[in-house]
């Protein structure tokens, strides 16, 4: 018949199995570790005899030791052997540790002098490129050069390379600080610079600056001979000798003010630019633009010809600035420079 372990007196027997079954099984095994611990103490209590007999007649030592005693002191051993092994492991590798310290000392010494020395070419190469500065920003308007470097002394002169006062940082330091200074104060400067020289080239673009044909200048602007009369006279402009039918240019950008055949000048176109200033191209052989025509700097404007009273093929080129003639010359020699 199946016990039911819903039953009260089913469960209890079920209970009273289960201990006996733990209680004999853990006597058991307490039984064969109590005579196994009884074992151990019996042969570890047993006693050896150590004898040191001497060579000669004296007496004979003997030591009576049980075997705790030597495996104790043989444990002992052991550990003292692996603790000194271990300490002098480590030592070993503190003592290399020292010395590649000591030789990385010695390199950052080396590589802090060479740093030094670095940082003082630097130095100087700085105080030898502020003069260029100096001079740039002269050029620009509304300049204070006295005060751009908001310090006295010659800029090229050197610093000094001992400092007495011990407390006082390095000479090295100070330059850096000195050059970190002066970088941002150069870099205002070239920001006006840029601005100025961004202003100039405008100008410059728009300035009768270039030539107005690939040629040779053959009269002069000035008081000079005519060649038609051989009488003294004013010359309002250059005359640039040429192949005929070399290309002219507009020496600036502007707007085609006038065209027409004048007797002396022969075919003439007139450019009206910025700033006042107008060009004049004479002694065409025919021309490419009609009035009112915009033109940009270095476009074809007409050809060279012999037109009106010219001995030979040439441009007669003048420059005029509100009412008056100035020598183009000038103008071309800036660009040529």
């Amino acid at each position: 018949m199946a016990l039911n372990p819903f039953k009260e007196s089913n469960l209890k027997d079920l209970q009273a199995n289960i201990l006996d079954f733990l209680h004999r099984h853990f006597d058991e095994k307490r039984r064969k570790l109590f005579l196994l611990w009884e074992s151990f103490k019996k042969k570890g209590n047993e006693r050896i005899t150590i004898m040191f007999i001497p060579h000669s007649e004296k007496k004979i030592v003997n030591f009576h030791v049980t075997k705790f005693t030597i495996s104790f002191i043989l444990v002992t051993l052991i550990f003292s052997i692996t603790i000194t092994s271990i300490a002098i492991v480590k030592h070993t590798s503190t003592v290399k540790e020292v010395s590649k310290l000591k030789m990385y000392k010695s390199n950052s010494k080396i590589q802090i002098q060479k740093y030094r020395e670095e940082i003082n070419k630097l130095y100087e190469i700085f105080q030898k490129f502020k003069p260029e500065i100096t001079y740039l920003y002269s050029l620009t308007p509304e300049n204070n050069v006295d005060s751009l470097w908001a310090k006295g002394g010659n800029p090229l002169s050197s610093p000094p390379h001992e400092i007495e006062d011990p407390n006082s940082p390095p000479i090295e330091i100070l330059n850096i600080e000195e050059i970190e200074r002066e970088l941002k104060i150069t870099k205002d400067v070239l920001k006006k610079i840029k601005i100025f020289l961004e202003t100039r080239k405008k100008i410059l673009n728009n300035t009768p600056s270039s030539w107005p044909v690939d040629g040779y200048i053959i009269s002069r602007f000035g008081m000079r001979s005519s060649p038609l009369n051989f009488r003294n006279e004013f010359h309002p402009g250059i005359d640039i000798a040429a192949f005929p039918g070399t290309e002219i240019r507009a020496t600036a950008p502007g707007k085609v003010t006038d065209v027409r055949w004048d007797p002396v000048l022969g075919l003439t176109v007139s450019i009206n630019h910025k700033y006042g200033f107008m060009t004049h191209y004479s002694h065409c052989q025919r021309v490419t633009v009609e009035v009112g025509d915009k033109v940009s700097k270095g476009e074809i404007i007409g050809y060279v010809g012999k037109t009106g009273k010219s001995s030979r093929h040439q441009c007669f080129y003048q420059v005029q600035i509100g009412t008056e003639f100035v020598d183009p010359i000038p103008y071309l020699n800036r660009i040529s420079q």
